[in-house]
């Protein structure tokens, strides 16, 4: 089998990304790709940043018999690229359908809340006017563009004063008209990792494999927020609740997509009333950089079954514990540990 990594970070015009987020594309395809070449009969091609635009991505896919897309949901790139990948290949990732449902973090919110999924309270308000309106919201709360990812353009305003910044750094990342305003929920941030099979269970839903609980690193809770990578497995009290919600919130969203597949994160706070989630990520996270050194399985190849409906192992047993940060590098921890 051939596959085909399409990685479009790169090509993002300059000063669109910043290069934390640049360094996490690449590293995440570095990763992926010497997961697939490792595994017997594999071979990939990589397509980096489109320069030739997308004649040469659909060339590419011609010679392919699957592929991966490594790209981020601002502004549609990621559902337009696995749109185009979809209709001539297999899939190791999560359909359009899921992308542009899970990409839109006020829609899925939503979506959770009519399941009984606890999430933080928000609302959209429009670029146009949007420093008068914030004035008006209690303080904290957070400002967030609707479709970033990896904290970009995220920032906690504490005080009015704070609503200049916050709208500036949304600016320099996103061109919608709108933006998102959250409740600020105090607590730990974590992530679940989850792997999604085309192939049904017993009761004709389809086969989850949960990864495990990652914590996350999140600097500068004064302001704006940077993400600084993560350690996993997360040994934590709550680790058993956070995955259930996590697994609930999965499921909910595979109900209303119908094409979700692979590699799927979710994002949560580790409150202490109880975890809520904060969004659904429709692709590879930086904590694969990490799962990939603990876990005992080849990670892309479990992604492979996945993706042909085979049927996934019941858990995943790591071996250590470690952490990671965006731009690839791992330390990792002796120990042996089994992910919830």
């Amino acid at each position: 089998m051939r596959v085909a990594l399409l990685e479009h970070f790169s090509a993002l015009p300059a000063g669109a990304a910043p290069p934390a987020l640049l360094s996490a594309g690449g590293a995440l395809l570095r990763a992926v790709a010497a997961d697939l070449a490792a595994l017997p009969g594999v071979t990939t091609e990589v397509v980096a940043g489109f320069h030739d635009g997308e004649a040469g991505f659909v060339k590419t896919l011609r010679r392919c018999d699957a592929s991966l897309v490594v790209a981020p949901e601002e502004g549609g790139v990621l559902e337009r690229l696995v749109r185009i990948a979809g209709r001539r290949r297999l899939l190791l990732g999560p359909g359009p359908i899921a992308v542009r449902l899970a990409a839109d973090k006020r829609a899925t919110a939503r979506r959770l809340m009519e399941r009984g999924i606890a999430v933080p309270g928000g609302a959209v308000v429009r670029r146009s006017g949007a420093a008068a309106r914030l004035l008006r919201f209690q303080t904290p709360y957070v400002v967030k563009p609707r479709d970033g990812c990896g904290c970009e353009g995220v920032s906690i305003v504490r005080a009015p004063q704070g609503v200049a910044g916050a709208l500036r750094r949304i600016d320099r990342v996103s061109r919608r008209r709108d933006l998102l305003v959250e409740e600020y929920v105090a607590g730990e941030p974590a992530s679940v990792s989850f792997l999604v099979s085309r192939g049904r269970n017993g009761s004709g839903t389809p086969q989850m494999l949960c990864l495990g609980l990652n914590r996350q690193s999140v600097r500068g809770k004064g302001g704006p927020l940077r993400y600084a990578g993560g350690e996993t497995p997360w040994s934590h009290p709550a680790a058993g609740e956070a995955v259930r919600l996590a697994a609930r919130a999965v499921r909910a969203l595979g109900h209303c997509a119908g094409d979700l597949c692979g590699y799927v994160g979710v994002d949560l706070v580790l409150a202490p009333d109880g975890p809520r989630v904060v969004e659904i990520n429709p692709r590879l996270t930086t904590a694969y950089l990490g799962l990939r050194r603990v876990a005992r399985f080849n990670l892309a190849g479990l992604m492979l079954d996945a993706a042909l409906g085979r049927r996934l192992p019941r858990r995943l047993e790591v071996e250590g514990r470690c952490s990671f940060r965006p731009d690839g590098s791992v330390a990792v921890r002796a120990g042996r540990v089994a992910a919830p």
